[in-house]
């Protein structure tokens, strides 16, 4: 009798994605609880696994994979295959000096669904929808009152709140609370990280009619800015984008030079008052400093998908009409969730069975 390989499953993979390879692999389901503990199961029980599926928590709760986990991962292991598109939280320098290859989904799926929350988080914050649909139901579920009521009412920058009495009319809602509903076109918007993720956003963007500034590095090429296809506008730093910018789009990597990127000198220095959405590493943004900057009306919006304290929210942004958070579902589609684990599970397959194609290798 054939002895089938081991495949460590972190996270819980829907069955029928599993179901393929049942046949070619044993699969040991295991939930991460302490460092301690994942180092003493590497030694003993868990001393024979050959891959890891890592779903999209991985070794998350943990630090990461790095430093002890790699000196003490079982003697066999080859791979590591990671369901998400971001790897920071592993060292894939150190585990490719031990001998573990690390490899990512990159999706063209998940990049897409990210790029839509983005355009969703910027018409609602050109257009005020969240106070409308909050204060639009049985206690005022007249359309033309409503609209009236919201276009007498105010806003508490404080607690961001919409402060709104019944107000009888026909009011034709060109503002909300003081807040003006504006179209986003012929709006500056600003990209900061213009990666695959970057440049679909701005053609969203673009095609609801706003002005594209990115900020990066390096600027793209000219070849590079024909593929993109929208006309748009190279930047060295985000400094040097605060006297026009309306909208300010996080989609860059974290590391050392970006960590509090947004923070209370730059919002301070913006001419206008800006929109935030953060969509890639929650501590570029310092969230101290934003909830200070949305008190005093500086930031006139925030949209977040990820949070500086991950998974802890900065409690002050909960509850606000001027802010809209989401739990780090930008990707989180269903057709997304079957494409990397299917695309994780047969890079384990192409490592442990020798096969000869294409893996979406990291290190």
């Amino acid at each position: 009798m054939t002895v089938k390989q081991k495949v460590l499953v972190l996270g819980k993979p829907k069955q029928q994605f599993l179901k393929e390879f049942n046949g070619k692999f044993e699969f040991i389901h295991y939930e991460i609880t302490t460092l301690e503990k994942v180092l003493h199961d590497f030694q003993t029980k868990l001393a024979d696994i050959e891959a890891i599926y890592a779903g999209w928590s991985g070794f998350h709760k943990i630090g990461g994979f790095r430093g002890k986990l790699i000196s003490f991962a079982p003697k066999n292991l080859r791979i590591i295959a990671s369901c998400t598109v971001g790897y920071d939280h592993y060292d894939s320098q150190g585990m490719a000096e031990r001998g573990i290859i690390l490899t990512n989904v990159p999706s063209q799926i998940a990049f897409e669904a990210v790029a839509d929350l983005v355009l969703y988080n910027t018409i609602t914050s050109f257009r005020n929808f969240k106070i409308f649909e909050n204060h639009f139901g049985p206690d005022i579920g007249h359309t033309a009152i409503i609209r009236t009521s919201v276009v007498e009412g105010e806003f508490d920058q404080q607690s961001g709140k919409a402060l709104i009495q019944t107000t009888f009319g026909d009011g034709y809602a060109d503002a909300c609370c003081g807040r003006e509903n504006l179209s986003p076109r012929g709006h500056n918007a600003v990209i900061v990280g213009f990666g695959n993720i970057g440049k679909l956003i701005a053609t969203r963007l673009a095609c609801i009619g706003m002005n594209i500034h990115y900020v990066k590095r390096r600027p793209l090429s000219a070849e590079e800015e024909k593929s993109v296809g929208i006309k748009m506008t190279y930047h060295q730093s985000l400094a040097d984008t605060a006297d026009f910018a309306d909208l300010i789009v996080i989609a860059c990597p974290g590391t050392p030079a970006t960590k509090h990127m947004i923070n209370e000198d730059l919002i301070n220095k913006m001419k206008k008052q800006v929109r935030i959405i953060n969509i890639g590493r929650g501590y570029v943004i310092h969230e101290e400093a934003l909830v200070n900057g949305l008190k005093s009306g500086k930031v006139l919006f925030a949209g977040l998908d990820v949070f500086e304290h991950e998974p802890g929210v900065h409690p002050e942004l909960f509850g606000r009409e001027d802010v809209v958070l989401t739990p780090h579902i930008g990707s989180a589609i269903t057709e997304n969730d079957k494409f990397t684990a299917m695309t994780s599970l047969k890079n384990i397959e192409t490592v442990l069975f020798g096969y000869s194609r294409e893996l979406t290798r990291v290190n």
